[in-house]
């Protein structure tokens, strides 16, 4: 018997797996696709690889301000796409390799629950026990009922988009959320046109609201229409009322990323008696759900669609499970937008501090008030550094920048917002100069 099964190999299952390992608890991972999960083949990776091709073409073009003109610039979709592919297939040779280096037994096949202690593989046949499950199942596209879009051939998910052949000259984008957002910075940085529809007043809603609006600044390039319902699709017209008007936007294709929702059908919750709510698997903060010995990360609990949440879930849960204290902070976890610039976050926005009934003092910074933003980006470069406060315990409750390398600098301030430090220790914390970081210190000295 193993000491734990996880059922799934993405970023949390395979996360999981390894510390469990690590920790000494005798380990097997189920996954019936591929190791890496949807993250590592069909979502954050892949779109990444293209979207870095695109960020050199674009800056190439744009470039004789910096002393750099190119001739005859072209971009090869299909030196990209392999880019991509090469870049997928080693990263899950990667992760073969540290499951077997840390002795995690892997099997490949379809899991169902046969019992809170027992999982059968589908393809043979044959049981695994454990003392306790993971389920890391993930997610699915959530694609929504518009009439016309079935069986229509310019429809495409975002994992077609992956393995396209030739670039469009218009694409329609149905969805403001990450993945709508993110693909139309691609398209858009490569010369299509793009309409992105979204039905509430803003994209990307989870973003500070002083910040989405300078984000939505620097997709000038396209067309974002904003509340706007969808009405139906007539091939590759997609019809739409906004402010009691029809109207429509015209595309070679058209993306539906209206969200993802979690996979959590086909593998025996209901047989076992796992409970589930209209966001998925339902657990508590610990990941617990109501069958003891069983547990859930990542995208089938439904409160985080980020592949670091999984992993962090995964990391906690091996932990427990090896007599160690562990926890998830909940309250800190960052979250990033691979546009261009960059955008990230951390904690609360302005409007959910107030709404949890914070007295907060809050500052907000254009990045050009950055050397290192105005020595890549100019006058013309668009950006923010925002920071809320709680103004009587003088601590850091959320922090969000629009700039360059934004996701690798956020994670430094999820450390603060985690232990709730205070506005003067992070002072002391010695940014190198010229940096895009200096932003987080400019903004918090103006917080004393």
């Amino acid at each position: 018997m193993y000491d734990l099964a996880i059922i799934g190999a993405g970023p949390g299952g395979y996360v999981a797996a390894e510390r469990a390992a690590i920790n000494g608890l005798k380990t097997v991972l189920i996954e019936k696709d591929a190791l890496g999960g949807t993250c590592l083949n069909r979502g954050c990776i892949p779109t990444k690889s293209l979207l870095a091709g695109a960020k050199v073409y674009r800056h190439s073009l744009d470039s004789a301000a910096l002393g750099i003109t190119g001739n005859d610039v072209k971009y090869d979709l299909a030196a990209a796409m392999h880019w991509k592919d090469q870049t997928v297939s080693r990263l899950v040779q990667g992760v073969e390799f540290n499951m077997k280096k840390a002795g995690v037994e892997v099997i490949r096949g379809s899991a169902f629950l046969e019992s809170p202690k027992s999982i059968k593989i589908l393809e043979t046949d044959s049981l695994v026990h454990a003392k306790n499950i993971i389920i890391a199942s993930g997610s699915e596209p959530s694609r929504v009922a518009i009439p016309g879009i079935e069986k229509n051939d310019l429809v495409l998910s975002s994992q077609d988009l992956l393995c396209l052949k030739e670039l469009p000259k218009s694409i329609v984008i149905i969805g403001g959320g990450v993945i709508g957002v993110e693909f139309a910075s691609y398209f858009s940085s490569l010369g299509v046109k793009v309409s992105l529809i979204e039905m509430l007043p803003e994209i990307l809603p989870f973003m500070d609201a002083e910040m989405t609006g300078i984000y939505r600044r620097t997709l000038k390039a396209l067309s974002v229409i904003t509340n706007a319902s969808v009405t139906s699709i007539e091939g590759g017209i997609v019809n739409y009322i906004k402010e009691g008007s029809l109207s429509s936007a015209e595309g070679e294709i058209i993306l539906v990323a209206t969200g993802r929702k979690p996979a959590i059908t086909g593998f025996g919750l209901e047989k076992i008696g796992i409970s589930t709510g209209p966001k998925g698997i339902l657990t508590d903060e610990c990941c617990k759900t109501n069958i003891p010995g069983i547990w859930a990360i990542g995208d089938v609990t439904g409160k985080s669609f980020l592949a670091h949440s999984a992993s962090a879930m995964g990391v906690a849960i091996a932990d427990m499970l090896a007599g160690k204290k562990a926890s998830i902070a909940w309250h800190a976890m960052p979250w990033v937008v691979y546009g261009d610039p960059e955008a990230a976050g951390v904690g609360m926005t302005e409007k959910e501090a107030i709404n949890a009934g914070y007295d907060i003092k809050k500052v907000s910074i254009p990045s050009r008030a950055n050397g290192r933003f105005m020595a890549e980006k100019g006058i013309s470069g668009q950006g923010l550094v925002k920071l809320v406060a709680d103004k009587n315990e003088g601590t850091l409750l959320g922090a969000h920048l629009l700039a360059p390398y934004a996701s690798e600098i956020i994670w430094g301030m999820q450390y603060a917002v985690m232990n709730k430090a205070r506005i003067h220790e992070l002072l002391n914390i010695i940014f190198p100069h010229p940096t895009i970081s200096e932003l987080f210190y400019d903004a918090l000295k103006a917080l004393l």
